[in-house]
């Protein structure tokens, strides 16, 4: 090897470190969890210049997908592809064997299952693994590196799987990092949450109880004493709304938001923690920037009590384990999604069309969401904004309320 070529690497070298250190530093401005693996994903894939990038998060037994972030695609391609992948082909090669993996080319690998309608072609596949705390967190899916000879995709090096193996190990510390951010927010919302009962069952309880005493007493005076049995009649209505002031105050502290002073990001944000604090449901959210931009102040106050209605349906009726807030900008529109994995329902047995507009979708049927007061209130703020709404369902394989607000142009 001449001295030209000893340079060459060691530049090369110098390079790959130093991108291997700017992917380090970003994932450390990132607590949220959601947040933190779609950092992995977009700069594992900027590491090693590949076109498309994926991770499958594992369940708890490692043998099952539970979560899938994905890079170098949209939204609404991501949407057309359908469900997470449930770990077959190559996939699942990667989740059975728990090591690297190089593929020159998917096509013909006698492993691979091939992909599913709507999916991009890709050709080329590096694979590495996310190991946190002894067991694979997930596994993280690059393909097609970009540079290849007549525009195809070029195939991944060792010095590319080396480059992601190392970016893995900081990915995970990263992970383990978010992990813990949000177990210490769920500790402090648990200890919230006892103080309230402790509250109420020490204030408000004893108070109502008082009251039923003093109507008690009132009731076995009321023919001997009238006079008497009014003036503790009275009381018990003045205790009675000292009560409810009470109640009132609770509630406000409680209430995710009344919005006035929220901007959309900040309002959806809040929704999310207040569902896992009331649900302990895992809640992921993307939120596209440029959208809070493009709606007015009214357009964002509608569109958080709609999202706020949906979550609590979702709370309430749908038996869900897991649920995504996604806000996607487009030329002339703004996209609230709300997803679950929960029981979902059969469309053709509810009263209206899975697709309608919001003069007319049901979004659940009334044996799977109670009286649907929730689901009238979304409808009707649904319709202040000239959106549409449509609602994706399968009995047992979860729900998607997809609103789409028309922008603003007169602001």
């Amino acid at each position: 090897m001449t001295d030209n070529d000893l340079t060459a690497a060691a530049d090369r070298r110098a390079h790959q470190l130093n991108a291997l250190r700017t992917a380090a530093l970003a994932l450390t401005t990132e607590f949220d969890l959601r947040a933190v693996l779609q950092t992995v994903v977009d700069e594992s894939r900027r590491l090693v210049a590949a076109r498309y990038g994926a991770l499958g998060v594992l369940d708890e037994a490692g043998d099952q997908i539970e979560q899938f972030i994905t890079s170098g695609i949209s939204e609404e391609e991501r949407a057309l592809i359908g469900p997470y992948p449930t770990g077959h082909g190559l996939l699942g090669v990667m989740i059975r064997h728990g090591r690297p993996l190089r593929v020159p080319d998917m096509r013909a690998d006698a492993r691979a299952s091939g992909f599913p309608p709507h999916h991009p072609p890709m050709r080329t596949l590096l694979g590495v693994p996310i190991v946190s705390k002894g067991r694979i967190f997930g596994n993280l899916y690059l393909t097609d590196k970009e540079g290849g000879a007549d525009g195809a995709p070029a195939t991944f090096s060792a010095a590319d799987q080396e480059m992601v193996e190392l970016f893995a190990m900081q990915a995970a510390v990263a992970i383990e990092n978010a992990l813990l951010h949000r177990r210490s927010e769920q500790l402090v919302i648990a200890k919230e949450r006892e103080r309230f009962a402790m509250d109420l069952h020490d204030g408000i309880i004893q108070s109502i109880y008082a009251v039923g005493l003093t109507l008690d007493d009132a009731r076995f005076y009321l023919a001997e004493k009238p006079a008497a049995s009014r003036t503790r009649i009275d009381k018990a209505i003045h205790d009675l709304n000292d009560v409810i002031t009470d109640l009132r105050n609770y509630i406000m502290a409680l209430e995710p938001m009344r919005f006035q002073d929220r901007d959309l990001k900040s309002g959806l944000e809040e929704l999310a923690r207040a569902l896992r604090a009331n649900s302990f449901l895992a809640v992921d959210m993307a939120i596209d920037p440029a959208a809070a931009d493009q709606l007015s102040r009214a357009q964002t106050m509608e569109l958080l009590h709609i999202a706020k209605e949906a979550l609590s349906n979702v709370r309430k009726h749908a038996r869900a384990t897991r649920a995504a807030i996604r806000v996607i900008a487009h030329a002339d529109s703004v996209e609230l999604l709300i997803e679950d994995d929960g029981a979902g329902f059969d469309p053709s047995l509810s009263s209206s069309p899975p697709h309608a507009t919001s003069d007319d979708v049901d979004i659940h049927s009334e044996a799977s969401l109670g009286n649907g007061n929730g689901l009238r209130n979304i409808r009707q703020r649904a319709a202040s904004l000239q959106g549409q709404i449509a609602v994706d369902s399968r009995a047992g394989h979860g729900t998607r309320l997809r609103l789409t607000v028309p922008l603003d142009r007169s602001r």
